[in-house]
């Protein structure tokens, strides 16, 4: 959905980091380079990154009545 502001574990703030994570990763960079030069050092934050799937199109279909 959308990427929590804090990372669940360690409470560091990421989600700013969020936006240029996606756009440098669709242009094709390489995920650990990317990560590495925002300075996302923890595993829990990288997981945070790595493991988010945007689904946010695919919940705006299903309006509640």
């Amino acid at each position: 959905m959308i990427i929590p502001i804090r990372c669940w574990s360690c409470a560091k703030p990421i989600g700013h980091l969020w936006e240029d994570f996606k756009n440098r990763v669709a242009k094709g960079e390489d995920r650990k380079k990317v990560l590495d030069e925002l300075n996302i050092d923890r595993y829990c934050c990288r997981a945070m990154m790595l493991g988010q799937i945007d689904l946010i199109d695919t919940v705006a279909e299903f309006k509640k009545n």
